[in-house]
């Protein structure tokens, strides 16, 4: 047997963080899996049936433990670190590692609260080993390397047992500002100033846009302030405008894709819109023909708003995403980015 496993605690965690390689795909042959691991929260597991069990990892894989309590372990592409990759998603998903074949590289997955999750559980001073073959499918052995005394409640920390979780002091906040909920589990709280307004960026007036264009294919209005990610190279061709809000959860956000009739998962435009309805419960909304072209309009009352400009090899796509309580607050950049936008093909 290859090593000992920690409950939510991985292998891989051994090595020194600099042997690592960062990716966004799974190599041939593995998937991406989820993993107890908030530092490692991916993994890309090996789909050969002869290692299903986790038992003897073959070179260059080791043994990991994930939430499964019936089938926790697995063998793992060893010396890469699975990030999620970038990607445009609708309202209230997330880009998230997609397995082999994925024709754009990524999978979106509804943004949902998941709890505290963790492997198969043993009591502290011991840890979890496999049993094959078994009805239960590990047992618990005592593991002089914790230190500790076996008591009912489980052991989250990693293999010393020095970074065990600590109880959370209560967040004080200071002088003008006031406790707020955030979206992250382990980050509860933060602290915002109570003028709420003076908090979040400003309204962009007149004067605080710029042009952004892309020669012989568009052009179009944007804040300053906002960053732009140019990612018209990809497979399918996209421009991220995100605002920085400095707090967690759901962006604001503007996306810009062009869809054109022949590539890897180009979908007709009836059906692109019907898609938002069926699946998003989109709306349709009025609008303007953005560049004088013919255009379908779409909402989501007070979480997003997308726009199919029609071409003659397919259509674009103009979408705005954002928090319920800044929807309106921001629309109006994405509707001076509708007034703005100009199709350009053949001009230099």
């Amino acid at each position: 047997m290859r090593g000992l496993l920690l409950p939510g605690a991985l292998l891989l965690l051994c090595s020194p963080a600099s042997a690592f390689k960062t990716i966004t795909r799974c190599p041939e042959g593995s998937k991406p899996m989820r993993s107890p691991d908030p530092r490692w929260p991916w993994v890309c597991v090996l789909t050969d049936e002869r290692y299903r069990d986790g038992i003897e990892c073959p070179p260059g894989s080791q043994a990991v433990t994930l939430f499964d309590p019936h089938d926790p372990f697995k063998c793992a592409v060893s010396n890469v670190k699975l990030i999620p990759p970038k990607g445009a998603c609708p309202p209230g998903h997330q880009a998230v590692p997609a397995e082999e074949g994925s024709e754009q590289g990524y999978d979106c997955e509804k943004i949902q609260s998941q709890g505290f999750k963790s492997g198969p559980q043993c009591p502290r001073g011991y840890k979890p080993l496999p049993t094959p073959g078994q009805l239960r499918p590990f047992r618990c052995e005592a593991d002089p390397s914790q230190n500790s005394e076996p008591a009912a409640d489980p052991d989250f920390g990693v293999e010393d047992g020095r970074n065990r979780a600590r109880t959370p002091q209560p967040l004080k906040c200071g002088p003008g500002t006031e406790k707020r909920a955030t979206e992250n589990p382990f980050n509860p709280f933060e602290c915002v100033p109570k003028d709420k307004e003076k908090a979040l960026p400003k309204v962009p007036k007149n004067s605080d846009y710029r042009r952004y264009r892309m020669p012989g294919e568009l052009s179009f209005e944007y804040p300053k302030g906002w960053s732009l990610t140019d990612a018209w190279r990809d497979e399918v061709p996209s421009v991220f405008l995100q605002l920085d809000l400095k707090r967690d959860g759901r962006p604001v956000m503007i996306t810009l894709t062009r869809q054109r009739a022949g590539a890897p998962g180009f979908v007709e435009l009836k059906t692109a819109v019907f898609r938002e309805k069926e699946w998003h419960g989109a709306k349709d909304a009025k609008g303007i023909d953005v560049s004088g072209l013919l255009t379908s309009h779409v909402s989501v009352q007070g979480e997003a708003r997308t726009a199919f400009v029609r071409v003659p090899d397919g259509y674009f796509t103009l979408s705005y995403g954002a928090p319920a309580d800044l929807f309106e607050r921001y629309l109006p950049v994405y509707e001076r980015l509708l007034k703005t936008f100009r199709v350009e093909f053949g001009k230099k």
